[in-house]
């Protein structure tokens, strides 16, 4: 819902992203369609993600630390057997392997992220290195290191599990990376893994 009083506007405006735009783009994309500076998101969606991306408009943003912090729920696929730079399906294979794992396999393995666990971010994120995105650097050939950080997965579970593929479900807290979620689950199972869909719920 949006509130204006001589064009002044404050509120939210909740929209399903489409895959290949990035969350920043939206919210300049609105802010110019709006004419306000004050725009801004509720936790950013992979540019290949789809789906709820909160954004608040005018004093709403002094809203987005709340909205930030609450829990989200994704669906993702694994495509098995490769792994990338990116850790999804917009970056180049870096390793192969031809293990597949099966549904009792995966389904034994999941327990293991379930909980407050450790998780090293990609290098591929908007996380600041010295006032400069990770992204930036890795587009760069400089060689980054995360250190891992506490994350929260309140719930995950395995809805399908054919050939190369898998689907997953998972809710879970703030700075939880489903793509580094995915790399783990794959390396947990000693194959190799990435993301070739993603959408927020």
């Amino acid at each position: 819902m949006i509130k204006s009083n001589l064009n002044n506007f404050n509120g939210w405006i909740i929209i399903d992203k489409e895959s290949g735009v990035t969350s920043r783009q939206v919210v300049n994309k609105i802010s110019k369609i709006l004419k306000t500076r004050k725009v801004g998101h509720g936790g950013t969606l992979d540019p290949i993600g789809t789906g709820v991306l909160p954004i608040a408009i005018g004093e709403a943003t002094k809203l987005i630390s709340f909205i930030q912090n609450k829990k989200k729920k994704y669906s993702f696929t694994i495509k098995w057997g490769e792994s990338t730079d990116t850790d999804d399906i917009e970056g180049k294979v870096l390793e192969t392997s031809n293990i597949r794992p099966n549904t009792d396999q995966i389904k034994i393995i999941l327990s293991s992220f379930i909980g407050k666990i450790d998780q090293i971010p990609p290098i591929y994120s908007a996380i600041k290195i010295d006032g400069k995105r990770s992204y930036s650097l890795a587009r760069k050939n400089i060689s980054i290191q995360h250190k891992p950080r506490k994350i929260e997965v309140h719930k995950l579970i395995l809805k399908n599990n054919f050939d190369n593929l898998a689907d997953f479900e998972v809710i879970c807290g703030k700075g939880t990376y489903v793509r580094a979620l995915a790399r783990d689950i794959a390396e947990k199972l000693n194959t190799k893994g990435h993301v070739i869909k993603l959408r927020r719920h």
